[in-house]
């Protein structure tokens, strides 16, 4: 009996550890720039980390897209480049800012038109496997 009382106690501090991790991010002004059919988009938004420990966004994936992958921007010899990251860190009590010409949520293989004022499921995935659902909203297209 003492064996399963234990037992139930471990599987409850896991539960309340995996639910304060998920907790600790806040996503907020989550958009995509409205893109001519079949191009790919990119998602910006600000993600802060109210945990006391680093969170590592590893992964991602969004309903409507093949796949999605995480980007910087960077210039190299005076072309500005997308490159592949592995990773998105957010520092404990820090925000970290996705945004036009820097790190960004890249969205591949679009398999549906999407238009300003609709919205992008979109979910990261941590280091542990925690999940962040989202939904960015498209936008017009800045001129």
């Amino acid at each position: 009996m003492l064996r399963i009382l234990l037992t139930l106690l471990l599987a409850l501090a896991s539960i309340q550890s995996t639910y304060a991790d998920q907790s600790s991010l806040h996503i907020k002004d989550a958009w995509t720039p409205e893109a001519p059919p079949g191009r790919m988009m990119a998602g910006f938004m600000q993600i802060h980390n109210a945990g006391s420990s680093p969170v590592a966004i590893v992964d991602a994936r969004a309903t409507g897209f093949g796949h999605v992958e995480l980007h910087n921007t960077t210039m190299d010899e005076g072309v500005m480049r997308m490159r592949r990251v592995d990773a998105l860190t957010i520092d404990a009590g820090q925000t970290l800012s996705l945004e036009p010409g820097g790190l960004h949520v890249m969205l591949i293989e679009p398999q549906q038109n999407f238009h300003a004022g609709e919205h992008i499921e979109v979910v990261l995935i941590d280091s542990n496997g925690n999940e962040y659902p989202l939904q960015s909203e498209i936008r017009p297209r800045r001129r």
